[in-house]
């Protein structure tokens, strides 16, 4: 898609539609009086009759009749000057988008609101926004369902501010493209995605960036005793694989960023089997491995000056005839000791190891992203990531850059008391703590693996998946948390 940002030419450009950001102190701006003139004083005259609703979100099409270059000027109503920020605009955004292209309007363009100080980040919202808002899976029809999408998206601004929207637009690209691609591999099948599939896309994105990546095989996991991956993966024809990427922003290797991204591809339960309702959707139980993908995406393109190691232990959880059985006792790379109590609390299993090894390649603080639990859900709804630390410093990192990419986390306690629901009396652990406080028991036991290392668990089970589609996307993967972690890099690189 051709995304340009210009200064001039809004009379005369040859576009579907142009979409005029309306406070309800409207009036002032630049490209209002030029659309207004345009049109012959129409929108004044609206203003003066009251009928244009400047309510956040509203959205009142008009046809311009040959007055201008432009087909319909959509009208957005963005509320008052002073509530808004980066993610009412981007939400703003998105409505827009999504309202254009129900009219089947593809060639359009966005008059820059002026209203937030940073003029980058707010053309940042606007096209990450938009870019969202016009994503869509294409699916595996035998013909193919057209669907209108975005051939074009210009930005209009002032000359004044030109330097700083092109940056801010280019980043918006970037971080709505990394959470698209993390979109289409939640939203491909588990025949379309096993993990040797996973591994060639991961080692994709490392020859395009030019990072170094290995792929261990099933040998050279029994070499390093990874029970959790192994015996996740026991009941399933499909090897698994443990993919490791390095991105090095500095020469030396040290103060190195680990992040691990749990690669269950189809989680049927395994002998503790799922119900057969909704089984489908566990296409998706890879979740936190596609947005350690779509964040690299982002971070081989802006090349922060940090290190970053990314490691994705993957397999399915399938329950044939050799697959763990409850009541098993397992032994991860660290030497732990499991005691498997349910075969559907899988996840941890594999992220044991996927820690362990991130530690092994020299990770100095952890992030670890996981579809865990359906606790979470319980706990936080469909909106809101959990997370649990074992460090301040790094959460507090974290949660700032959740917030500045409009992602809703909320931190859960670690109080000791809860690390008792995890012990087991024949192993070093159990794999679950029961149904009380399972989102907590989940990451705490994650984070036995962490050790005295930094690290922030992030469980994104409720908010990876959308059941219903909302302005920003359709039904399906939603690329939760990659815009976060691309934040984080690029927060840590600054530290």
């Amino acid at each position: 898609m051709d995304i340009q940002v210009k200064t001039q030419g809004i009379h005369g450009d040859q576009l579907d539609a142009l979409v005029l950001g309306i406070t309800k102190d409207e009036g002032t701006d630049t490209f209002f009086s030029i659309v207004d003139q345009a049109l012959g004083g129409m929108l004044s005259k609206m203003f003066q009759f009251k009928e244009i609703s400047c309510d956040f979100k509203n959205i009142q099409m008009i046809y311009t009749l040959g007055q201008m270059g432009v087909r319909r000027v959509i009208l957005l109503g963005l509320g008052e000057k002073g509530d808004l920020n980066f993610e009412t605009l981007r939400e703003a955004a998105s409505r827009s988008i999504k309202e254009a292209l129900k009219e089947k309007l593809t060639k359009v363009a966005m008059i820059l609101p002026g209203v937030l100080e940073d003029k980058g980040l707010e053309a940042q919202a606007l096209v990450e926004g938009a870019l969202l808002a016009n994503y869509h899976f294409s699916g595996f029809h035998k013909t193919k369902e057209e669907k209108p999408e975005l051939s074009s998206l210009t930005l209009y601004c002032e000359q004044e501010w030109e330097a700083e929207v092109k940056e801010g637009a280019k980043k918006g690209e970037l971080y709505a493209r990394g959470t698209c691609y993390a979109r289409d591999l939640v939203n491909l099948p588990g025949n379309y995605l096993t993990p040797s599939i996973l591994a060639d896309k991961a080692n994709e994105i490392a020859l395009r960036h030019g990072m170094e990546i290995e792929v261990l095989e099933k040998e050279k996991m029994m070499e390093y005793g990874m029970g959790g991956l192994l015996g996740v993966n026991q009941g399933s024809v499909e090897p698994p694989k443990l993919i490791a990427i390095k991105y090095k922003g500095r020469k030396q290797w040290d103060d190195v960023l680990g992040l691990v991204g749990k690669g269950i591809t189809f989680d049927s339960g395994g002998i503790s089997i799922k119900p057969g309702a909704g089984m489908d959707e566990m296409k998706g139980d890879m979740g936190g491995a596609a947005a350690v993908l779509g964040a690299l995406e982002i971070i081989g393109t802006l090349r922060p000056a940090i290190n970053i190691v990314a490691v994705i232990p993957t397999t399915e959880n399938m329950p044939d005839g050799n697959a763990l059985k409850p009541g098993d006792v397992i032994t991860t790379m660290s030497g732990k000791t499991i005691e498997i109590l349910n075969t559907d609390a899988e996840g941890r299993l594999i992220l044991a190891d996927g820690m362990t090894y991130a530690k092994k390649l020299g990770a100095d603080y952890l992030v670890d992203l996981a579809t865990l639990t359906g606790a979470a859900l319980i706990a936080l709804g469909t909106c809101t990531t959990a997370a649990i630390t074992n460090n301040e410093e790094l959460v507090e990192n974290v949660l700032e850059s959740a917030a500045e990419a409009g992602e809703l986390v909320w931190r859960l306690p670690a109080y000791k008391q809860y690390k008792e629901q995890i012990k087991s009396k024949i192993a070093d652990l159990k794999n679950t703590g029961g149904r009380n406080a399972g989102t907590i028991t989940a990451g705490l036991f994650v984070g036995e693996f962490a050790e005295e290392t930094p690290w922030v668990h992030l469980d994104i089970a409720g908010t990876s998946w959308a059941d219903k589609a909302d302005d920003f996307s359709p039904i399906g993967g939603t690329g939760a948390m990659v815009r976060t972690l691309a934040n984080l890099a690029l927060k840590l690189e600054n530290s």
